[in-house]
């Protein structure tokens, strides 16, 4: 099934549905003055002047898929702690022309929301996946300026997705360690925020909070896996074709992510936040590492 074909199925609270904020014509969202960031607001009406039939899904959320191999590698217990759907997409502008359809996935701009936008994507094409055969349909972005997400979907029918992705990559990283030297920061300072945030917060707003820095935690390992799984380059140069030597190399590159537990999380109060920044706890950064199973769909992710 086709991106805008299922994204046109799903409901939003106008038609009693509950899988996303809204869902339709991009021209009724922006007229609803839909709070939205400088950057996104001038990109998106200037990409409805462009294509007036493109439609956005906004904060479309999703279960977390246990049965993902990638996700049983990885080992982040907590993810699977989350109920409901944890997962949200932020904005999936999509259109259709002739006999091709396609979609960019826009993440609001931050330092290290392109990693982010990365790990959304693989997990929103992962196997088991709605949208596993939309791989080739699904761009994934995020810019400090209006004009580069105009850019990218004016490019979405021009080339082929993976080609257009590849080319946003370099505009980001120029090599997987320099990925990972972020995703690690990112990480980090998550970590390293996380106990003053959380303890000023009462209980409903410290569990939303809690729930997005998990996820976090978990896009920034599952980018770190995944993207090291599908460099070829990697597998040829630096493990001889030995896919089981780089699937090890992957997971304990995922293990590097820091992170704090979901109960240490919960338990977090102010006098643990004042100690905490004043002295530099151990990285936490999961379980020891063990041989992973074989992955049989880290080529399609």
């Amino acid at each position: 099934m086709a991106i805008c074909t299922i994204l046109e199925g799903k409901l939003d609270s106008r038609k009693q549905g509950s899988d996303c904020t809204f869902n339709g014509y991009l021209e009724d969202y922006l007229n609803m003055e839909a709070e939205l960031e400088p950057v996104l607001k001038n990109a998106f009406t200037e990409i409805l002047g462009k294509e007036p039939d493109t439609k956005i899904c906004v904060n479309l959320g999703s279960e977390i898929n246990q049965n993902a191999i990638s996700n049983q590698i990885i080992r982040y217990k907590d993810i699977f702690k989350l109920s409901g759907k944890p997962m949200v997409y932020p904005y999936l502008l999509y259109v259709a022309k002739e006999t091709e359809e396609r979609a960019l996935l826009v993440v609001p701009y931050s330092r290290y929301s392109y990693i982010y936008a990365k790990g959304y994507y693989y997990c929103m094409t992962e196997p088991g996946s709605e949208f596993i055969n939309c791989k080739n349909e699904i761009v994934a972005v995020s810019f400090e300026e209006a004009k580069d997400i105009v850019d990218a979907y004016d490019r979405l029918f021009k080339m082929k997705a993976g080609a257009l992705q590849r080319a946003i990559d370099r505009r980001h990283f120029t090599t997987y360690e320099d990925l990972k030297k972020d995703a690690v920061e990112a990480a980090g300072k998550i970590r390293e925020d996380a106990p003053e945030q959380l303890a000023a917060l009462p209980g409903e707003e410290r569990q939303a909070l809690i729930y997005q820095y998990v996820i976090n935690w978990f896009l920034l390992k599952k980018v770190l896996y995944v993207q090291y799984m599908v460099n070829k380059n990697i597998l040829n140069t630096v493990h001889e074709g030995n896919v089981k030597k780089q699937r090890n190399q992957a997971k304990l590159n995922a293990d590097e992510i820091s992170f704090l537990s979901f109960s240490e999380m919960w338990r977090m109060s102010r006098e643990q936040a004042d100690q905490m920044s004043h002295e530099e706890a151990p990285a936490k950064t999961g379980e020891a590492p063990a041989e992973a199973p074989a992955d049989k769909t880290a080529a399609a992710e």
